[in-house]
């Protein structure tokens, strides 16, 4: 089960901050809230599998930080493409996409901390 908490927390974490952000941005109908909750669950799970992969099994250990900086720069871009296709809320998709992943990322660092 460990095994599978290695998904799941950051994954429920992540959806946590993204979709309360964008509901304190304005975000209410429940279509783009479904959309925010189905992006996270298509790109969280990949990044945490190969954040991992690349920084524990390759032993890219040095250089955590800007490996997975690459990965989240990957994550915005993806997230902005999928919001700009599909999102009806009327804001920037990918001023959206940086400033859900830019909470997300600060709120997983303040849990790591406490």
């Amino acid at each position: 089960m460990s095994e599978l908490s290695i998904f799941v927390k950051p994954l429920l974490l992540t959806l946590l901050f993204e979709v309360g952000t964008a509901w304190c941005l304005g975000m209410r109908n429940r279509k783009d809230l479904l959309l925010v909750v189905l992006v996270n669950i298509l790109t969280n799970p990949p990044l945490v599998l190969l954040s991992h992969f690349l920084m524990y099994y390759l032993g890219i250990g040095r250089g955590q930080l800007i490996t997975y900086l690459i990965l989240e720069v990957l994550v915005v871009y993806i997230e902005y493409r999928i919001y700009k296709a599909c999102l009806l809320f009327e804001f920037d998709p990918f001023k959206l996409s940086l400033i859900l992943n830019g909470i997300s990322i600060l709120g997983g660092l303040l849990c790591q901390l406490f």
